[in-house]
């Protein structure tokens, strides 16, 4: 993933309300992030596939991440 992705994935995360957050499982939440990500720019394949393994792979952080802002 390229360093301007991966900050504007986490960016997105950091906007995603935490009620929002709270009520999605793991599939959920992969799903929300990709399809909004997806939105706002044009995923290749390779990408999408490296964004979701990403976002699996750190599904604890995001959570903790998203808590933590709620602080």
């Amino acid at each position: 993933m390229t360093p301007p992705l991966l900050r504007r994935l986490w960016q997105m995360i950091e906007e995603l309300p935490h009620h929002t957050l709270e009520k999605l499982d793991d599939l959920g939440l992969v799903t929300w992030v990709l399809s909004h990500l997806e939105h706002r720019q044009h995923l290749r394949i390779e990408e999408r596939k490296a964004v979701e393994r990403y976002l699996y792979t750190h599904m604890m952080l995001i959570r903790d991440v998203s808590d933590s802002l709620m602080a």
